[in-house]
């Protein structure tokens, strides 16, 4: 069974392109994950996994995800073998993902194009229109109580 999730942070904007042909977007990027044990020195080491995603889920991680985001990715984890121009063998290791999943909001309030039209409230529990003495008490003979 080959079955990867993660959670981690983006370490820049996904870069996106479009297979020729097909037409099927594709994004990648690089997101950080912090293992989960701690040194004698308090640190965490940290690792740096290249992230792979098609389709309608590359579109979303181009439009709505950006650096420092807190994701989640499912997927499998690849393997590319491929050869350099000097013959070298190399292999490449990624995780291939159509899921993600944007788990904290955008860091920048101010970059969001829909602020809150909405005022700003601040409840008071002061009695508000009455003398500074306190309540005034209401005279009226048609009141049945």
């Amino acid at each position: 069974m080959n079955h990867v999730v993660l959670v981690g942070r983006l370490t820049k904007d996904p870069e996106l392109r479009y297979i020729p042909g097909t037409g099927t977007a594709v994004a990648s990027f690089t997101i950080a994950v912090n293992r989960d044990f701690t040194k004698k020195d308090g640190t965490r080491d940290t690792d740096f996994i290249p992230v792979e995603v098609m389709g309608k889920s590359a579109e979303f991680c181009a439009n709505y995800i950006s650096k420092g985001r807190l994701v989640a990715v499912q997927g499998n984890l690849r393997v590319d073998n491929y050869q350099t121009q000097t013959g070298e063998k190399r292999t490449f290791t990624k995780v291939s993902t159509m899921s993600v999943q944007a788990l904290d909001s955008n860091k920048n309030k101010s970059d969001n194009p829909y602020p809150s039209q909405a005022p700003s409230f601040e409840p008071s529990f002061e009695p508000q229109g009455l003398d500074p003495q306190g309540f005034q008490a209401i005279d009226d003979d048609d009141i049945p109580f």
